[in-house]
C-alpha cells in the first residue's frame, strides 16, 4: 500500500541507529511493521469516520415513515384509508340521562382489512385520534371484544399482528358508540361532519404520514332534549316458554328450531320522549358468544338465539349488536323480538333455561 512504502523510505532515510551502530536487520523489521501498524490504524480511522459520516448521511436521508404501519379496507393498499358510517335520523340525547350511559350504539360492523408493515407488529385502534370534541354532552368509543373503549383508553390491541416485511389480510369486528358525558344542553341540535371514530396503527402512536391508515368517520346530527320517563309493559318481567323439540330436529351447528314471537313495549312515556332505547345483556354461550347460555338447564349444545322481528337480525349476549332504538308515538313505543333454540355444539337432551337483562333508555 502507498502509505506503508512511504513510512519504510522514511525510516531509510533517516538511518536509524542505536549505541552509534545501525539497527540489526531483523530490528529495522520491527521498526517497519510498527510503523506500517501505526500508520494502518490511523488510515483505519479515518476510513472508518468516513464510514460513518456515510452511513449518518444516509440515515438521515432515509424517510422516517418508511417502517410505518399501514392499514387499508381492502384486500390490498389499494384500498380506501375512510369508511363513513352515517347517523341514524332519530338520534336524541336526554339532558337527564346519567354520565357514562351508551346513547346509541352501532350493529356489528365488519371490517375487511389489508395491513402491511416492514418491522412486524400488532395493530391498534387509537379512539378519537383527531382529539376533537363530538358534541356538547357526548364522547365517541366502540365496543371490542365485549369491552367498552374511549380516547383515555390510549392503544387497544386488535389481537392482529403483521409480520415483518409482510402483510395480513383479515376482518376486524367492532361497533361505533355515542356516550352520555356531563353538559348535555336540554334543547337544540349538534351536526357531527367526517367525524373520525378510530384510527388504526402501531402501538407506538399516531402515524402522521397521510394516507396509509384507516379511520372510521361518521356523519350526522343529534338532537338534544330535555328528557322524561317511561315504563316497561308486564312490569318488566317477560317469561317466554318454547316447547319441547326432539334433539334429531337440529342436524348441524347453527340450525334453530321453535321460534317464538313476542312484543316488549315502553308504555307512559313522558311528552318530551322522543325514542325508547332497549339494551340487552346475559350470559354468553361458550361455543358461540353471540347466544344465550343455557344457565339453569341440564341439556348440553344448545343456546338461545334472541333476535329482532323488523330486521331479523340476532341480538348478541357478547354485547354485540345489542340495542334496538324505537320512536315513541302516542306517549309509547313497541319492539318485536323472538327467541329459538340454536344448535352450537354436540346436543346432550335435557332442560333449557336463560335469563336475558333488559335496559331501557329514553331520549
Amino acid at each position: 500500500m502507498p502509505f506503508q512504502l512511504s513510512v519504510a523510505a522514511e525510516h531509510r532515510r533517516r538511518g536509524v541507529f542505536a549505541g552509534g551502530r545501525c539497527l540489526r536487520p531483523a530490528v529495522m523489521m520491527m521498526a517497519r511493521l510498527w510503523a506500517c501498524r501505526e500508520s494502518d490504524r490511523k488510515m483505519k480511522k479515518l476510513i472508518c469516520r468516513g464510514l460513518y459520516g456515510w452511513m449518518l448521511a444516509l440515515l438521515l436521508a432515509m424517510p422516517l415513515t418508511s417502517h410505518a404501519l399501514g392499514c387499508w379496507n381492502g384486500s390490498s393498499s389499494a384500498g380506501s384509508v375512510t369508511s363513513t358510517f352515517n347517523l341514524p335520523g332519530n338520534l336524541y340525547v336526554s339532558a337527564n340521562a346519567p354520565v357514562g350511559t351508551i346513547i346509541w350504539q352501532s350493529s356489528l360492523q365488519n371490517l375487511q382489512l389489508y395491513c402491511e408493515q416492514s418491522v412486524g407488529e400488532n395493530v391498534y385502534f387509537w379512539v378519537n385520534p383527531k382529539n376533537a370534541v363530538l358534541a356538547p354532552g357526548l364522547q365517541i368509543g366502540i365496543i371490542f371484544n365485549g369491552r367498552t373503549y374511549t380516547q383515555s383508553s390510549g392503544a387497544i390491541d386488535t389481537g392482529i399482528t403483521v409480520p415483518r416485511n409482510g402483510f395480513v389480510r383479515t376482518n376486524l369486528p367492532y361497533s361505533i358508540v355515542l356516550l352520555k358525558t356531563a353538559g348535555a344542553p336540554s334543547s337544540g341540535s349538534a351536526s357531527i361532519n367526517q367525524y373520525s371514530v378510530f384510527q388504526l396503527d402501531g402501538k407506538g402512536g399516531l402515524n402522521a404520514h397521510q394516507g396509509i391508515n384507516f379511520n372510521q368517520l361518521i356523519n350526522g346530527s343529534v338532537t338534544f332534549t330535555p328528557g322524561g320517563t317511561c315504563n316497561l309493559s308486564a312490569n318488566g318481567q317477560y317469561t317466554i316458554n318454547l316447547p319441547t323439540v326432539a334433539a334429531t330436529q337440529f342436524p348441524a351447528v347453527g340450525s334453530a328450531q321453535a321460534r317464538n314471537a313476542f312484543t316488549i313495549s315502553a308504555v307512559n312515556c313522558s311528552t318530551g320522549v322522543r325514542t325508547a332505547t332497549f339494551r340487552f345483556s346475559g350470559a354468553a354461550d361458550a361455543n358461540n358468544s353471540v347466544l344465550f347460555a343455557n344457565t339453569g338447564g341440564t341439556a348440553k349444545g344448545i343456546a338461545i338465539n334472541l333476535g329482532s322481528s323488523a330486521d331479523n337480525a340476532n341480538i348478541g349476549a357478547n354485547n354485540s349488536n345489542n340495542t334496538r332504538v324505537v320512536n315513541v308515538q302516542s306517549q309509547s313505543a313497541q319492539l318485536g323480538l323472538f327467541v329459538e333454540y340454536m344448535r352450537t355444539s354436540n346436543i346432550v337432551p335435557g332442560s333449557l333455561q336463560t335469563a336475558i337483562t333488559i335496559d331501557m333508555l329514553y331520549q
